[in-house]
């Protein structure tokens, strides 16, 4: 069973500054420092400017919901990809890529990044599949929510670690 999702985040900031703080290997640094559950990371800058972002983090079984906790064999270890292009113009163009031990999980989408009104529009759109009979369906449901909520976190978290690093100032 697999389940689709399509969300996006506006932002005042211009695209070129989106894609410049996205791209950031100093602002991926100080996230990863703060973070509580990394536990691995490994950052590739692109020349052309693009970025690939690869994380692992261990989640503990208490934090999930009963439902799912059934579904789980072993330890489970969250893994995700993100690689950002270069900006063409005002546009860029990035993939998400995650997946999951002790549950059959995987997460594959698109990531667009575009002007939109007075700043920018960022879309992410995917599929998510989690092969376990009878819950599978309310667990993609699950995972898309959180890659929702874990995207719009993060961009927001990283224009405003942008904005005050570059003293960046909101399109008018």
């Amino acid at each position: 069973m697999s389940r689709d999702f399509e969300f996006t985040i506006n932002s005042e900031y211009t695209p070129a500054d989106v894609h410049e703080a996205l791209t950031s290997t100093d602002q991926w640094l100080a996230r990863f420092a703060k973070a509580e559950k990394v536990d691995g990371y490994a950052l590739t800058a692109h020349g052309n400017g693009g970025l690939t972002v690869e994380m692992s983090e261990e989640v503990g079984t208490s934090e999930l919901p009963g439902f799912v906790k059934k579904g789980v064999r072993g330890k489970l270890l969250i893994t995700r990809t993100d690689y950002w292009g270069p900006l063409d113009g005002d546009r860029a163009d990035g993939t998400l890529q995650g997946g999951a031990t002790a549950v059959a999980a995987r997460v594959q989408g698109t990531m667009t990044l575009r002007p939109g009104g007075s700043g920018t529009v960022l879309t992410v759109s995917g599929i998510s599949t989690v092969k376990i009979p009878l819950i599978g369906g309310k667990i993609e449901s699950l995972v898309n929510d959180m890659i929702k909520d874990m995207v719009d976190r993060e961009t927001r978290e990283t224009v405003e670690w942008a904005r005050k690093q570059d003293g960046m100032t909101p399109n008018s």
